[in-house]
């Protein structure tokens, strides 16, 4: 039997053997009921889509990430390459440093966040808006109350709710925490760092379309098989986001993910993963008051004050305020995983 063959040559047919990080674990059944599981590995030579049958995991028991001898064949199965696994062992670092000449390639976690502003030019839709929805009669009974009680006021605050759209906001700033992924311990350490794209250390404002493409940049060796976005809400507003505005300032950029899958692969939106999967809501300060991890707002810098601080100059608060929302949602992502699993 051969084996430790580069994975973009391995011929399909063969039996061989392999040595891998497995990363991710997921088991499932078919519309019969036969158990089976998903898994994804990689080494220095690439990544792999692992299927592991329910009899092979009778045999060998307990498959979760971490370093593993795996045996079987490549196959194809709707137009993609999948490693059927017939035999997989534990191994040691120091075997796996013996046959790849190399540390494991560790996936990693990139925790992040935006803050957004108002587009300056859409104060002037915002009038002209209003006075539609109130003559088409779809504004809403509060909405419309406000309004009529004084208009000036009303349309401030549909101005600055402006920033929560790609279509009349924009991104002041994305915060970025890359580290080792939760629960996967290889007995190799992965450094954490800190990144922000938009505002520097000095508190200096960047160019947003310069920011998407420094971001884009940090992010291109991302892979959704086997590394994870982590955010609160990812899902729903900081990826579309980030991506629209792109399209926006002609950056041609391939989505990091396909946010049309029923579960996102390569995405861990700690929102989706407090309610196990339902599409509801939560705010993140509520999780981490929840769980006893200090929140990252303060009596001056919270979601709702950032354009107030834009306004005053105070950038690096806003720098500083995205960074903490990264903190903690990398805390509520750790905590999760230890308790929740993979």
């Amino acid at each position: 039997m051969r084996g430790n063959i580069p994975i973009p040559e391995m011929p399909p047919g063969e039996e061989l053997w392999l040595m891998v990080v497995i990363t991710s674990v997921r088991e499932k059944r078919t519309q019969q009921g036969k158990r089976f599981c998903d898994a994804t590995a990689l080494n220095a030579t690439g990544s792999l889509a692992l299927k592991i049958w329910g009899e092979t995991l009778d045999i060998w028991k307990d498959l979760k990430p971490g370093l593993f001898g795996i045996t079987g064949t490549l196959e194809t199965y709707q137009e993609r390459p999948q490693f059927v696994v017939t035999e997989y062992r534990p191994i040691t670092l120091e075997q796996y440093r013996e046959h790849q000449n190399a540390d494991p390639v560790l996936p990693r976690a990139y925790t992040l966040d935006i803050e957004t502003l108002t587009l300056p030019d859409y104060r002037e839709r915002v009038g002209p808006q209003l006075e539609k929805l109130l003559k088409l009669g779809n504004m809403r009974l509060e909405q419309q109350q406000r309004y009529l009680e004084d208009i000036v006021i009303e349309e401030e605050r549909c101005y600055q709710l402006g920033s929560l759209s790609a279509a009349s906001g924009r991104i002041l700033s994305v915060a970025v925490h890359a580290g080792p992924i939760a629960g996967i311990d290889l007995g190799v350490e992965l450094p954490h760092s800190e990144h922000v794209f938009g505002i520097d250390k000095n508190g200096v404002e960047q160019d947003e379309k310069k920011s998407l493409l420094a971001f884009l940049e940090f992010m291109k060796d991302f892979d959704c098989e086997t590394d994870e976005l982590v955010g609160h809400n990812l899902i729903g507003f900081d990826l579309p986001f980030i991506f629209q505005r792109c399209l926006v300032h002609c950056v041609p950029a391939k989505p990091l993910v396909d946010l049309s899958e029923f579960r996102v692969r390569g995405v861990f939106d700690t929102m989706h993963h407090w309610w196990l999967g339902a599409k509801r809501s939560v705010s993140l300060d509520d999780i981490a008051w929840a769980l006893g991890i200090e929140s990252s707002k303060t009596a001056t810098a919270e979601g709702s004050k950032v354009f107030e601080l834009y306004q005053a100059g105070k950038l690096a608060e806003i720098r500083e305020y995205n960074l903490n929302d990264v903190r903690v949602t990398r805390k509520v992502y750790e905590r999760m995983v230890g308790c929740f699993g993979r």
